[in-house]
């Protein structure tokens, strides 16, 4: 089964961090997009949370070069599922 790519908006912010820790390596979502606040928008994800990154385990390396989109650029989220 193809996993459903999924995007997590404030996702390096404590919530955002808690959402990563549940679904990285679920068998059906793949964390594909990550946004957060316009100061952390541009940087790789492992450069936007490494000063607060809070969870007890890593940051998953398959997120770690994802670069982080501006939440503002999300207006609407989809609701097909």
């Amino acid at each position: 089964m193809e996993k459903i790519k999924i995007g997590i908006l404030g996702a390096t912010g404590m919530v955002g961090q808690t959402f990563i820790k549940l679904l990285q390596g679920h068998p059906w979502f793949e964390i594909s997009h990550l946004a957060a606040s316009p100061r952390s928008a541009g940087k790789t994800y492992k450069d936007a949370v490494k000063a607060k990154w809070q969870m007890p385990i890593e940051i998953p390396q398959k997120l770690e070069n994802i670069i982080v989109k501006d939440v503002q650029d999300y207006d609407s989220v989809p609701s097909d599922i």
